[in-house]
């Protein structure tokens, strides 16, 4: 999205203050949902002593600290520095935006989550997507950081099957 996109996507949010509202706890809402979900689906696993706990928990703690390094190193500016504009949502970070994190999350306990529930598992991929439409709509994110973001936490969920 250009500067022109998201400066209309910010007018677009002001001007009905109740899809904003709306589009901000569904936002909100599915964070919370998935990252409540994945302690639950590593207790569910420790508990019968299944060793995918402890896998999931490696994969996913460690991509996060890499995906946060990263970040802190690439510095990638936010669409509201770069061009200068408000988001929608209050959000006053400046760099790190690539990849989203948020968005990474998102993705690797959604597949995290698939090996002992798979429609729950889609079920929580279908909202990182949510929540990265969302990141771009208000601003605070470039497509490429959602869509890296995403790329990485499949990826990252992935080679959990595979140790």
């Amino acid at each position: 999205m250009n500067k022109e996109g998201y400066i209309a996507a910010k007018k677009f949010f002001d001007k009905h203050k109740k899809i904003k509202n709306t589009a901000t706890a569904v936002q909100k809402g599915s964070e919370i949902l998935i990252y409540v979900t994945y302690p639950v689906f590593l207790a569910v696993l420790f508990f019968p002593n299944n060793i995918f706990w402890l896998k999931s928990a490696a994969v996913c703690g460690i991509g996060f600290v890499l995906v946060s390094l990263f970040r802190r190193f690439y510095n990638a500016p936010r669409p509201y520095q770069m061009y200068d504009i408000t988001p929608v949502i209050n959000k006053q970070t400046q760099g790190c935006s690539f990849p989203s994190r948020h968005c990474f999350s998102a993705a690797v306990i959604a597949v995290s989550v698939s090996v002992i529930n798979l429609p729950l598992g889609i079920f929580l991929g279908a909202l990182a997507l949510i929540i990265a439409a969302l990141r771009v709509a208000f601003g605070v994110h470039f497509i490429r950081d959602v869509a890296f973001g995403i790329l990485l936490g499949a990826l990252f969920g992935a080679v959990q099957y595979f140790i």
